[in-house]
């Protein structure tokens, strides 16, 4: 009888602390929630900015479409492009891009904006620029190649992450199909 008090009683303590401990997270991320957001938005800025240098992104998307987001870049009054936030399944969760086309609807640069989730050495290897410089000057949906590119619009797949690859394509074409929509619209 005394041992089933004493793991009643640990069992109790554990939940307690675990209770704790979750509700300290969460009433920190509360507190902090403004600041996490402001920070969450200056890094998106820079970020846009490193890809399509303008004075304004306004958005042409509600953040709950499934699609993506997707941003008019203006400077003085005048489109000089378009940002496009995406992301696709890859090996081990969503790898997230940022896909700047210019007015003409080729593609100017992307950014990886996470993948953290795919595997470290191969799959997170989409991140480096060798890969992503090969979607400049896109202009239709990628096709990932194992070889090296020989037509338009083929990128070569990071060895050991076709999958990886696959969904940094993906997202590039989710990227144009967005402009074909939006950017048409807005001109």
């Amino acid at each position: 009888m005394n041992s089933v008090k004493s793991i009643i009683n640990a069992a109790l303590c554990l939940v307690v602390i675990c209770l704790v401990v979750t509700g300290a997270v969460a009433g920190t991320r509360y507190a902090f929630s403004d600041e996490i957001n402001r920070q969450e938005q200056e890094q998106q800025q820079t970020t846009m900015a490193k890809l399509l240098k303008a004075a304004d992104y306004q958005p042409l998307t509600k953040e709950t479409d499934h699609r993506g987001q997707f941003y008019q870049a203006l400077k003085e009054q005048n489109t000089v492009g378009y940002i496009a936030m995406t992301a696709a399944y890859g090996y081990g969760s969503d790898v997230s891009v940022m896909t700047a086309v210019n007015t003409d609807g080729e593609v100017v640069g992307i950014e990886i904006l996470d993948a953290s989730q795919e595997t470290p050495g191969l799959g997170q290897n989409v991140t480096r620029t060798d890969f992503t410089d090969q979607f400049r000057n896109l202009t239709a949906a990628p096709t990932v190649t194992k070889n090296a590119p020989a037509a338009a619009n083929e990128i070569q797949a990071v060895t050991g992450a076709t999958r990886s690859s696959n969904a940094v394509a993906f997202a590039v074409t989710q990227a144009l199909a967005l402009y074909d929509t939006f950017a048409k619209e807005a001109d």
